[in-house]
């Protein structure tokens, strides 16, 4: 039986003969198991060499506080070139990063990437926040990227553990910080755009608009206002008639042609875009379509032909407001509508789409009414 070794006397004298043969059994055994598995033991993140590097701006201001794209690249080339990490490929995308996930199409390309190359250990971004500001969908996917082998790691946040208690408390408060201050933005943008579309301009009497493409028949004028700050002109925008000349007739008559006498006595949008093709008419997408006509057939519509601005028609999520809870501005901008005409036009709208109802047998096909 084996006895314990008694240290002498003035402490400890160094290795003995077993310590020394049981670190040679260990180092037998860890090559044995190295051998069996065919190669040396692995360092843990083996894929950390690699890396690529995301950017993103949602808004103007950003860029001016020093978070530009550019700005937010070279801080990750610098953080890269000191740990020795090779940046593969840079993405960067200038969009919201809580709504309309769908439509990231940078970023979903950023991710095609890292799940391509297995050799890719590292997505590196200025924040957490440039990400993504949705908490849930953040913390789901860096999960689904760790357990993939791949670290989203960030500049300036502090460095998350997932494993301990502390860790997992530290990462649930940063996103949900980022998505709390992503819906204080959310709200006082939504209070300044309401503000703004019922602000008329003093030199021409229409009201400001919040951006967007015009429809058929406007176009978008810019407007000098002054200087909102030192270095930022304030520019408003307003919308007057498209008087593009074409076929002998302007632009916003042409529009008017289409809806009164083509969609006010039942044409479909098909037959309307075929009309505009055929007559050569200017399309800002380069081709009519018949969703685009019904698009422009719609309620909302139809108010803002009259000369109204109608404010979100439409919820966060793209689902249709009731018409109470419009913001309905009257004369925001030149009528190409009467009223009265724009009565007649929605009328004429219901019996098509209940003609294309009755014949599709309760299918309604999108487009054709």
């Amino acid at each position: 039986m084996p006895t314990d070794r008694e240290e002498p006397p003035g402490g400890y004298a160094g290795p003995s003969e077993g310590d020394a043969y049981a670190d040679a059994l260990v180092q037998n055994l860890v090559a044995v198991y190295d051998s069996c598995r065919g190669g040396a033991a692995e360092e843990p993140w083996p894929r950390e060499s690699k890396a690529v590097a995301w950017a993103r701006v949602s808004t103007e201001q950003q860029a001016d506080k020093g978070r530009s794209i550019p700005e937010q690249l070279r801080e990750i080339r610098a953080y890269a070139s000191q740990r020795g990490i090779q940046i593969v490929q840079e993405f960067h995308e200038a969009a919201s990063a809580f709504q309309h996930y769908g439509k990231r199409a940078e970023f979903h390309r950023m991710l095609a990437a890292v799940s391509d190359d297995p050799s890719i250990g590292l997505v590196l971004v200025h924040d957490y926040s440039r990400f993504s500001r949705d908490s849930l969908k953040a913390r789901l996917l860096i999960r689904d990227l760790w357990e993939a082998g791949v670290r989203v790691v960030s500049l300036n946040d502090p460095p998350l553990d997932r494993e301990t208690p502390a860790g997992v408390f530290l990462e649930g408060i940063i996103f949900a910080k980022n998505e709390a201050y992503s819906r204080e933005i959310s709200f006082h943008t939504r209070k300044g755009c309401r503000a703004n579309i019922g602000t008329r301009d003093v030199e021409t009497g229409w009201c400001y608009k919040n951006g967007g493409t015009p429809l058929v028949g406007y176009k978008a004028v810019n407007l000098y206002r002054g200087e909102r700050r030192v270095t930022r002109p304030n520019i408003k925008q307003i919308w007057l008639l498209d008087d593009t000349a074409i076929a002998g007739r302007q632009l916003y008559e042409w529009v008017h042609h289409c809806l009164v006498e083509l969609a006010g006595n039942g044409a479909t949008g098909g037959q309307i875009s075929e009309f505009c093709e055929h007559l050569g008419l200017p399309s800002r997408t380069g081709q009519w379509t018949a969703v685009g006509w019904c698009y422009r057939l719609r309620p909302h519509c139809l108010l803002q032909y009259c000369g109204h601005a109608v404010w979100r028609p439409y919820g966060g999520r793209g689902g249709a407001k009731s018409a109470a809870d419009w913001l309905v501005i009257d004369n925001a901008h030149p009528a190409i509508l009467t009223p009265g005409e724009a009565v007649v036009i929605a009328a004429a709208r219901r019996g098509c789409a209940a003609r294309v109802r009755s014949h599709s047998r309760g299918r309604v096909y999108r487009g054709q009414a």
